[in-house]
Parts: C-alpha cells; structure tokens; sequence
C-alpha cells in the first residue's frame, strides 16, 4: 500500500497548533518505512515487530509503505505518522527542517554489533571499471536523491576522485536501493550505488541476481545505522513505550523467545533487531552534507 497521501499535508494540518497536536495519544499508531525489497511486502517482513508494538503499546499499529525519503518526512511534517523508519540523511534533513521527531533506535545485523553500515560502488562481474575513477563517462545509477548511501556518500566519494556528478556522469535515480542493484545487473547502468546488504545478502539468490555477478570496487567510510523515529506529539508516556519496545524487545532473540515469531521470520528485514542510537549519533552525516553543500541535505522550502 503506497502512502500517496503521505505527501500532501493539507491546510487542516498545517493550521493545527502546537498545543492541540502536543501529548497525542491515538487510538492507532502509524508506521511508515519504505520497501528494500521487490518481494517482500513489509507487512510480512516487520509482522512480529508490530505485533510486538501493539502488544506493548495496547494500540493498533498500521504499518505503510512510502514511496521515497519525501514522502515519509512530510507525512511526519503534517502529523500524518508516529513512527518512522529513516535513511540517515532524510532523518538529518527532516530534523534540520523542523519536523518534531527523536531517533530512538537503529538496526543492526547481529547482536553486539554498532549500527553502522557501507556504501558500496558495483559493476558487471565482467566490467572493464575498476575504481571510482573510471565511473567518469558512464551511465551510474543511485538510489534516491534522499538516500545516505545510496546518494550522498557516493556523491562525496566522486568528488573526491575530480568527477562532478553534475557533469561527467550520466546521473540516473534507479528509485529505491534494489533498484540500483538491479539496473546495473541488467545491463541499465554501467555502475551503480547502494547499501552494503543489498549487495551482499538482500538481492543475490532471490532473483536474477546470483552471487557474484557483481563487483564491488568501491567501499564509503562507516555510515551510521538507518534510524527508526518517534513523532514528539506523541505523549511522554507514549513515546517511552514506544521507545522501550524497540531497544529493549525488538530484536530476534526477543521475538522468538516470546513467541512472536519462529525460524527466519524472527529477523527484521534480515536484521537482528534494534539498537539505541541519540541525535549525535548523525554528526558525520552533518559533516559529509558540509562537504558536499547538496541541495538534498538543506532544509525543504
């Protein structure tokens, strides 16, 4: 179910004041994130975890897909969604753009880990491309405008080896992560952007794709773990049930534990489940956007 209206805040929205959207308490919470992948629908994949909010929270939670990093952001800027799961670049744009919301956990692939992850630059197994240098003059897929690793870390990356996306790339938004993966396997691409699990577990042996039909040939710093956000009109009590229930119980161990879930279906999107993460958390973000000066990292109009 894509969340059109998501984006379209509405003037009863925007009037609403601060006093009467402050301390809300519905009867039904609203979570949004968007898909990673074309088979899994995310009412599938994130079942024990609403079970699990709905349990702890004694509320109805829905959870909605968003077509892109925009559209979850003004869904929250209209009041339209109490939770949240972010790129960390859309959770820094939304933030720097006044939408009220705290980060309260990120996901993790195994237990004890630090939420963090990589970019990686991809190719055909059989492409001449061997560096980032050698993306000049080709056609290169990203994966949103929105997107930290799928956009702005790469970005900084081929600024960084003298290429201007602007001007020395054939600069092409695929639509999501997978979407990049797929272009440049299919041929639609000569190189491509997208987050480390999409490359290594997501995609190959699911689909067309197989392991090792693509190339890594460029990895991004550390990046800090996709955030998962809390709407601060929610009421105190609420947001810390909320907030509880993720960094405490949303994990595997948890779920299957407490019958939630048994086998694979216990992993979160292939993930363990979450860790706490703080608004400081996404300071290298902030400084990568200070590099770059992109258009993406400053605040909607």
């Amino acid at each position: 179910m894509l969340v059109t209206a998501l984006t379209a805040c509405g003037s009863s929205a925007a009037k609403e004041s601060a006093s009467e959207k402050a301390d809300k308490d519905p009867d039904q919470l609203v979570f949004v994130a968007i898909p990673d992948e074309e088979s899994t629908t995310l009412q599938q994949r994130f079942k024990p975890l609403i079970d699990l909010l709905e349990k702890e929270t004694e509320k109805k939670v829905v959870i909605q897909a968003a077509t892109d990093y925009a559209a979850v952001i003004e869904g929250q800027r209209a009041g339209k969604v109490d939770i949240a799961q972010h790129g960390p670049l859309s959770y820094v744009v939304a933030r720097a753009s006044g939408v009220k919301l705290t980060p309260i956990g990120a996901q993790v692939t195994k237990r004890g880990e630090d939420p963090g992850y990589q970019s990686y630059g991809i190719v055909k197994k059989d492409s001449a491309i061997k560096n980032l240098k050698e993306f000049a003059g080709q056609k290169v897929c990203f994966a949103d405008p929105n997107s930290t690793s799928g956009y702005l870390y790469p970005k900084a990356a081929l600024r960084k080896v003298g290429i201007d996306n602007t001007k020395d790339i054939t600069e092409v938004m695929a639509g999501g992560q997978d979407a990049s993966v797929l272009s440049v396997d299919k041929g639609q691409c000569d190189a491509g952007f997208a987050a480390e699990a999409m490359v290594d577990t997501l995609l190959p042996g699911k689909g067309s794709i197989k392991k090792g039909d693509l190339r890594v040939v460029w990895k991004s710093d550390m990046i800090p773990g996709s955030p998962v956000t809390v709407s601060d009109d929610l009421s105190p009590a609420l947001r810390k049930k909320i907030t509880d229930a993720f960094v405490e119980k949303a994990n595997e161990d948890y779920l299957r534990a407490h019958g939630f879930c048994t086998g694979d279906a216990c992993r979160i999107g292939e993930n363990w489940g979450y860790v706490p993460v703080a608004d400081a958390d996404f300071d290298s973000v902030r400084d990568v956007c200070g590099v770059t000066r992109d258009k993406q990292c400053k605040n909607p109009e």
